[in-house]
């Protein structure tokens, strides 16, 4: 039996394929605003970030006015196209499954605003594993900082200690966040994390496929 009682996973990069939705979104906000785009690796190297800090990472002569008006231009094409570059990672729902049998509580948390996931988890048919959908709602503080889980996740499952729970995420925002939470962590290696500054930071755990998160949830 897993020493976990409650998994907390990552979306993008660890759930599910969506560097070539992003780097198309990305890239046809910068066009529609007549700025020359990143190239593909250096827009795939923000991803885990929020919109706002991508966009200033990637154009940092960007005016913090026009920010959000960049911010939902981005969501509008994701809206009409993001979902058609979708796919899960090999293995994701069999991992879900065995989870939930195990009698884990599963919880996603992205970054990403929180419509999107839901459609997304949705249109991949895997809502229904998951207990609670977080995701940006402009209300709720993001990863790396851990008061999400402070105030929202811990106080749902009170019976569980800190040992008990797992976050499964593919970037240094989401080992960081497990770090500054006091939980341990599985570095997803497979998706689209540092490889360097995620080892860097010393995950409980690293898997190169999903499939591997059997052993842990088993064990």
């Amino acid at each position: 039996m897993s020493q976990y009682k409650l998994i907390i996973f990552d979306f993008d990069g660890t759930l599910a394929i969506t560097h070539k939705a992003i780097i198309s979104c990305i890239t046809k906000t910068f066009e529609s605003f007549g700025n020359t785009p990143p190239e593909a690796d250096i827009i795939q190297g923000t991803i885990g970030i929020n919109l706002p800090n991508t966009f200033k990472m990637l154009h940092p002569a960007i005016e913090e006015s026009a920010i959000p008006e960049w911010v939902e231009t981005y969501r509008s094409y994701y809206r009409t196209e993001g979902e058609k570059q979708l796919d899960l990672f090999p293995g994701t729902k069999q991992i879900l499954q065995l989870a939930s049998k195990s009698g884990l509580s599963l919880i996603v948390f992205s970054n990403k605003h929180v419509s999107f996931v839901n459609l997304f988890l949705e249109k991949l048919r895997i809502n229904g594993f998951f207990d609670l959908i977080l995701g940006d709602d402009g209300q709720i503080i993001q990863k790396p900082n851990p008061s999400v889980f402070h105030s929202i996740i811990k106080p749902l499952f009170p019976d569980l200690d800190h040992s008990q729970v797992l976050m499964v995420g593919d970037t240094a925002v989401d080992l960081l966040f497990a770090k500054n939470a006091g939980i341990d962590v599985c570095w997803a290696a497979y998706g689209y994390g540092d490889r360097a500054e995620c080892l860097a930071l010393a995950p409980t755990f690293a898997i190169d496929d999903i499939s591997e998160l059997a052993a842990i949830v088993q064990n």
